[in-house]
């Protein structure tokens, strides 16, 4: 009798040993399992990223391909006609003949730049005895792009002439005005704040002038 009580118990605890073991297993097994599928979210998750990186890259280089472009664009005679287009408007000051002491006032109008066309009509009215004598009517110029270079239309005020400017501003005119049949040499600074200078008549006077945006 005793034996078999001693019997019925191992059994009974072998029995219920095997039952325990085996739900602890399982749960192992589905914890793993639980483990993988978040690694595995975690990789795609890691993954996409990874690909919008590659997208915002691409844009980046995008840009900096369109901005090159653009500056590339932008040298040479073109960037005069696109500066000009961008400072349309009337400007006024004065000149000033540091020579013999006589003034004037000074009105320069950029009436219209055309960037496609490739020229840009200027309007000047300089009053007073300017370049010695009476005071002249206000007259129209025009420059326009001429090959790899600038032209200038003639005018009765500065007759045949040559303009250059760089890609800051600065500026050169020679011409040749029928008043005075010698050479006149105008250099200066065109900005958004507006324009200043100096002119010469070499041996015989020199001065300076300025001009702001009006009103």
């Amino acid at each position: 009798m005793v034996r078999t009580t001693v019997l019925v118990l191992a059994l009974t605890v072998v029995g219920c040993g095997d039952d325990a073991a085996a739900p602890g297993t399982q749960a192992t097994t589905t914890t793993q399992a639980a483990t993988t599928s978040t690694e595995a979210a975690t990789t795609s998750t890691e993954a996409a990223t990874t690909s919008t990186e590659a997208a915002t890259t691409s844009t980046e280089a995008e840009t900096t391909t369109t901005e090159t472009a653009t500056t590339e664009a932008m040298t040479g005679p073109e960037a005069f006609i696109a500066a000009a287009a961008e400072l349309v408007g009337e400007y006024e000051g004065e000149w000033d003949n540091t020579t013999f002491g006589s003034p004037g006032t000074l009105s320069l109008n950029i009436v219209e730049a055309n960037t496609d066309a490739g020229y840009v009509l200027i309007q000047v009215d300089a009053d007073g005895n300017a370049f010695g004598g009476a005071d002249p009517d206000p007259t129209l110029i025009e420059i326009s792009i001429d090959g790899d270079g600038l032209h200038v239309g003639f005018s009765e005020f500065i007759g045949p002439s040559t303009f250059e400017i760089d890609e800051a501003g600065n500026f050169t005119l020679t011409a040749t005005p029928p008043s005075l049949d010698m050479e006149l040499q105008i250099t200066g600074t065109l900005t958004a704040e507006g324009f200043a200078g100096t002119y010469t008549i070499p041996g015989l006077a020199e001065g300076t002038f300025a001009a702001t945006p009006a009103g």
